[in-house]
């Protein structure tokens, strides 16, 4: 679960690297959810998968 605090704080450091890096692109913001679903993916595998 994540806090009021910790939104606020994630929030505080995504305005910062905004400035100092310019905003995410469409593409960019794609590429960065395609890698978490493979992540996502690799994850469910292992865990479905017997020790080995």
């Amino acid at each position: 679960m994540v806090t009021r605090r910790t939104r606020d704080g994630l929030l505080e450091l995504v305005d910062w690297l905004e400035e100092e890096h310019g905003p995410v692109t469409e593409e960019e913001r794609a590429a960065a959810e395609a890698e978490l679903r493979e992540i996502d993916a690799e994850h469910d595998h292992r865990a479905s998968s017997p020790a080995g």
